[in-house]
């Protein structure tokens, strides 16, 4: 049934409703979770849980609930809208999928860790929509039965080339290996060419993300570089004006002033001989650790959630080669 249509009926308009305050309820449960797992999920292999994660305070539910909150309540509303009538398997396991990679996402931008347990339920809860789509002969996600494995296939590929790129240009790693599996697991799901339009908005997402925080430094660079220069020409101010009080009195006694000058050694101004420190560089750049996996779970979600737009555009590009 079509969004509008859906809308129009009693049980379509309570049900959409209903996704808010769902939504709003996992998120913050969700942020219970993440505080609540085992700490040696959030740790990379060998690695010991600091005090941080031991202690079970890792996420707060305003900086992490809130914006979870509002992106599992608008992502379930617009699953729900599409996913509606006759398709209550899908909305249930594309609702899971949406809950776990938000859960991914807030792991990984904090600790640079997606949860192999995560991954490996998205992965499950993927093959079992994806057989039901087949089975039932829906082909919804799916028009042929190699798709789903040609997507995981393509997911991990695409993960792994730019992993060997990033090692032969930086020499250091260009994603974690968690990035190549848990695109593995959504290629289950986004089968061909989904995985494609998922690489796309994953990529479209970072460098939107990247050009915000890259403007945002500059911004407060600028604002920073006023405020030290304003507090290294305060002392010259003061100088300056001590000097013009220096020049006053000269001029109302000169005899004593010269004589003064003359007994007076003369200081030289070795301002030459400072030493002058360099610019350090920045640190964050080319090379660096990049956190892919909020990326890729924002695009699993997007792809759900713009399902119908997303094919709906596809097929229209499509049509201007016919």
């Amino acid at each position: 049934m079509q969004p509008f249509e859906y809308l129009n009926t009693t049980y379509g308009l309570i049900w959409t409703i209903s996704c808010i305050p769902i939504g709003c309820l996992l998120a913050f449960f969700g942020v219970w979770i993440l505080n609540h797992i085992p700490a040696k999920w959030l740790c990379d292999y060998n690695e010991t849980p600091d005090a941080e994660l031991l202690s079970g305070k890792r996420f707060s539910y305003v900086s992490t609930g809130i914006p979870t909150a509002i992106a599992m309540a608008v992502c379930l509303v617009l699953c729900r809208l599409q996913f509606n009538k006759g398709y209550d398997i899908y909305f249930l396991l594309l609702s899971l999928i949406i809950y776990i990679a938000l859960l991914i996402a807030a792991s990984d931008l904090k600790y640079q860790i997606i949860p192999d347990q995560f991954t490996i339920a998205i992965g499950v809860l993927a093959a079992a929509v994806s057989v039901y789509d087949l089975v039932r002969g829906f082909n919804i996600l799916h028009g042929a039965w190699w798709s789903p494995l040609a997507g995981a296939g393509i997911g991990a590929a695409v993960m792994i080339l730019i992993d060997v790129i990033g090692m032969i240009v930086y020499h250091r790693d260009g994603m974690g290996f968690g990035d190549v599996k848990l695109f593995l697991a959504i290629g289950i799901l986004t089968g061909f060419p989904g995985t494609i339009y998922a690489f796309i908005i994953s990529i479209l997402t970072a460098t939107v993300f990247f050009v915000i925080i890259i403007v945002l430094s500059r911004i407060m660079g600028a604002k920073t570089g006023t405020a030290e220069e304003a507090a290294e020409n305060k002392p010259e101010a003061e100088t300056m004006q001590g000097a013009d009080a220096a020049a006053m009195t000269e001029e109302k006694d000169p005899e004593k002033n010269t004589d003064e000058k003359e007994g007076s050694p003369v200081q030289e101004i070795d301002g030459e001989d400072d030493e002058q420190t360099e610019p350090e560089e920045n640190e964050v750049g080319f090379g660096s650790y990049l956190a892919f996996g909020p990326y890729i779970a924002i695009a699993v979600c997007a792809y759900i959630a713009l399902f119908d737009l997303i094919q709906y555009l596809t097929g229209l590009y499509l049509s201007l080669f016919n």
